[in-house]
């Protein structure tokens, strides 16, 4: 079984390589569209394909076992309710990433959307409650949940919001004339903000591993405690 602290360091650093190094495949090979771009627009026919689809994979079942080792060794001294609603919220954007990674936005945009919105609130929503539920959780890590999902809140806002006024001007987009080149200034906004958003993902996960980390005396905070 793999170590939790492997597990949660390969929750962030996995996707973090995969979106690095999908989007600049997807620059030097000259496919990009337009820039900025979203994120998703690297999954694009070629390498960044390849890299990005297998990386999402992988990371959705990656962070499925992590939601799950997340609930299991902090699941007594934390708030078990709260707790119980991280299990769920982690499975749910892990298993809505591997969907994800399979329905690429070029071929089958209206399921891709809707589990990129899926991702994006209960991926900020798993931080959340899995933060309620650290009742003595490690302080590095709270302190670096603080500024991630504060930051996640910012970008997923901004975000939208350039969104929503480009299909003010656009309402089309929303019937399916998805015409992403006369988006682009919006998308110049709302773009950076989405990588503002992952970067923010990825902090908040990389504090999950200041919970499973092992105590002095070897054991896992949270396990070997009894009611």
């Amino acid at each position: 079984m793999i170590e939790d602290s492997m597990a949660a360091k390969l929750g962030w650093i996995l996707p973090s390589l995969t979106v690095t190094l999908s989007t600049l495949v997807h620059i030097l090979s000259g496919d990009y569209r337009a820039f900025p771009f979203f994120i998703s627009e690297a999954d694009y026919p070629g390498l960044q394909r390849v890299i990005f689809t297998t990386g999402l994979v992988i990371t959705g079942f990656v962070l499925m076992y992590v939601s799950w080792r997340l609930f299991q060794v902090n699941k007594v001294r934390g708030r078990w309710y709260w707790m119980h609603l991280s299990m769920i919220c982690g499975i749910f954007v892990g298993f809505n990433l591997i969907i994800l990674a399979f329905m690429d936005m070029y071929d089958h945009i209206e399921l891709h959307i809707l589990t990129a919105v899926n991702v994006f609130h209960f991926g900020l929503a798993w931080g959340v409650v899995t933060h309620l539920g650290m009742k003595e959780g490690n302080k590095r890590g709270k302190n670096l949940r603080y500024m991630s999902i504060t930051l996640g809140f910012i970008a997923l806002t901004g975000m939208s919001y350039a969104i929503s006024l480009g299909l003010e001007v656009h309402p089309e987009f929303i019937d399916g004339e998805w015409d992403m080149a006369a988006m682009q200034p919006w998308i110049n906004w709302a773009a950076p903000l989405e990588y503002l958003l992952i970067a923010s993902f990825m902090l908040t996960l990389s504090s999950f591993g200041a919970d499973m980390e092992p105590d002095e005396d070897g054991t896992v905070f949270g396990e070997g405690i009894q009611d």
